[in-house]
């Protein structure tokens, strides 16, 4: 018996001969070396999968060791995309693993995406995400979403056949730079108030989170869980056994449990009517108002919030909410 027949002879109890060679033989494309990225890729690699293409530019930090299956003590400041290179062959030598230690943009983008049977957009920055799924739907290819948050999570796979990830979410169709500065807007970034209400995000955090001094707020098992669903996407589409996900439908983590569901039309028509109303000039004379709004808004959610739970026992200060200091940059 080979080597590779002796680490995944378990997959057999499941998967025929042929469809562990489907897997085997997958390249899968992972762009993005967070946490979602990485343990994506460990996942499919304990799976059997021996074709791998990740990029990425991070390098470890302390914040990461919460949740990231490759960060410990003696790999923080390492690279990344290193970093999981060498995890992979650890599992499984005969891996063939190409990195690429930078974001790909432009025709580079077009020719990973084009040279690869699956998508894996990985990166915390949506729009640059939203950038590789329409690629992936350019090339035809199917890509894999996978979103944690908090408590909150959605995963799902898109093909060229399916709703695209702008409709979805609700997202205009504009180049990287518009994208980008609609997703960093006052209005945008507190409209996501759902992070508070399903995602059990801290109001404060949240604020700061928005303010540009807070990180994602990431749970380590809702991570890894939806790293988990993601992951068995891949195995769906590459095996042909199982049915993939597609959207519009999706699995929705939410307080510690798990279901299909369908992506919130409410939350789509939400943005819509609020790209309708703050994305032009006559709508932007109404900021002032918006600001206004939310900052009443996230106070009534604080006090609900700390009159449901109130957190005494935390040897952790808490953050005062202070929504009349610094705002979200524009």
């Amino acid at each position: 018996m080979s080597d590779y027949a002796l680490r995944f002879q378990r997959n057999l109890g499941v998967l025929s001969i042929s469809e562990q060679e489907r897997l085997r033989d997958t390249n899968v494309l992972i762009i993005g070396d967070g946490g979602t990225g990485e343990t994506i890729a460990i996942i499919l690699a304990r799976c059997g999968m021996e074709r791998f293409t990740i990029a990425g530019e991070g390098v470890y930090a302390a914040s990461d060791m919460n949740r990231q299956a490759c960060c410990f003590l003696d790999t923080i400041g390492e690279k990344k995309v290193s970093v999981i290179k060498d995890t992979i062959l650890k599992i499984n030598p005969n891996a063939r693993v190409s990195t690429c230690k930078h974001l790909p943009r432009g025709e580079e983008l077009d020719t990973l995406i084009k040279e690869c049977a699956i998508v894996i957009p990985a990166v915390d920055d949506l729009s640059y995400s939203i950038l590789c799924f329409r690629s992936a739907r350019k090339q035809t290819r199917p890509a894999v979403l996978c979103i944690p948050s908090g408590s909150l999570g959605w995963v799902c796979a898109f093909s060229h056949k399916t709703p695209t990830i702008e409709d979805v979410f609700g997202i205009p169709s504009l180049d990287y730079e518009g994208l980008r500065r609609i997703m960093h807007s006052r209005e945008y970034r507190c409209a996501q108030y759902n992070f508070i209400t399903s995602g059990d995000w801290r109001v404060s955090w949240f604020w700061e989170y928005f303010s540009g001094k807070r990180d994602l707020a990431l749970l380590c098992p809702v991570s890894w869980i939806a790293s988990s669903l993601a992951a068995m996407e891949v195995l769906k589409i590459a095996t042909g056994k199982w049915r993939p996900t597609y959207a519009p439908k999706c699995w929705y983590i939410r307080k510690g449990t798990v279901a299909q569901s369908h992506f919130s039309l409410f939350i789509k028509y939400h943005r819509k009517l609020g790209w309708a109303i703050f994305g032009n000039g006559i709508g932007r004379h109404l900021h002032r108002l918006a600001l206004w709004f939310w900052r009443r808004f996230f106070l009534y959610l604080k006090y609900s919030q700390d009159k449901a739970v109130p957190d005494k026992r935390s040897s952790i200060p808490p953050t005062p909410l202070d929504l009349k200091g610094d705002q979200p940059d524009v």
